[in-house]
């Protein structure tokens, strides 16, 4: 008796977590998500994405290849005015884990549907003036545009970090693996990679030690438009900012 009653309170429990963590992802995209019900996430086109697929028990590797809407949620991500100074523990890499099918919902389901939506923005256009390609949905390209105008702003010390963009949109793989980049959907920005650290490129042996250059008067703007940073993974990449409101709601 005892342990049914504690098996029905764990699941009481753990349904009342998704459920928050639901309601989280619909305030992130409301112009896209309708309801949470019954383990699914109903879109207004009447679609659905189931939430949770009980894939706790497998490893990191295996998650972050098949990622659930759960998964996509799970990771705590800490923003700047949260801690300054945090470092990521072993494998915690808020927004790491994308449940791909729910971005292809959103910014659409192969290149073709993708590039009808692309949008051409001015990058830092008082002193350079480069032309990115971004996507409109879910104004990205406004916030984008809005972005670079705060960090134009910036005393000049910070410019050589800004300037030659690595680029927004780049319909690829992430390298090694069948799983689209998010530069796919241009949703994602690489600042300059001459001043950024990425893992793949550090790592000696089997340890990660965290390196960053970019500072975080930079990341602190991207944070306040809905772009969460590379920086606060694991496996960093610090170039790269990609737009995930719902791991920056309170």
């Amino acid at each position: 008796m005892r342990n049914r009653v504690l098996f029905l309170l764990f699941l009481s429990l753990n349904l009342f977590a998704n459920e928050n963590l639901a309601k989280r992802l619909i305030l992130a995209y409301p112009l896209f998500l309708e309801k949470y019900e019954d383990n699914f996430i109903y879109f207004k086109d009447g679609s659905k994405l189931q939430f949770s697929t009980n894939n706790k028990d497998l490893s990191y590797e295996e998650i972050i290849q098949n990622s659930s809407l759960e998964n996509q949620m799970s990771m705590k991500y800490i923003k700047i005015d949260e801690n300054i100074n945090y470092i990521p523990a072993k494998n915690e890499d808020a927004g790491r884990f994308r449940n791909e099918e729910f971005f292809k919902k959103i910014y659409g389901k192969n290149k073709q549907e993708i590039e009808k939506n692309l949008v051409k923005i001015k990058w830092l256009e008082k002193s350079q003036n480069k032309t990115l390609w971004v996507t409109k949905i879910n104004g990205i390209d406004k916030k984008l545009e809005k972005i670079s105008s705060e960090l134009e702003n910036l005393p000049k010390e910070f410019k050589k970090y800004i300037v030659n963009p690595d680029g927004v949109y780049n319909f690829r793989k992430i390298s090694g693996t069948n799983r689209l980049s998010t530069h796919s959907f241009a949703i994602a920005i690489d600042l300059n990679k001459e001043y950024s650290n990425y893992w793949l490129w550090d790592k000696k042996g089997k340890n990660i030690v965290y390196k960053n250059q970019i500072p975080l008067e930079i990341v602190k703007i991207f944070e306040k438009y809905g772009f969460i940073w590379g920086g606060r993974w694991y496996h960093y990449d610090t170039m790269h900012f990609e737009y995930r409101p719902e791991l920056l709601l309170d």
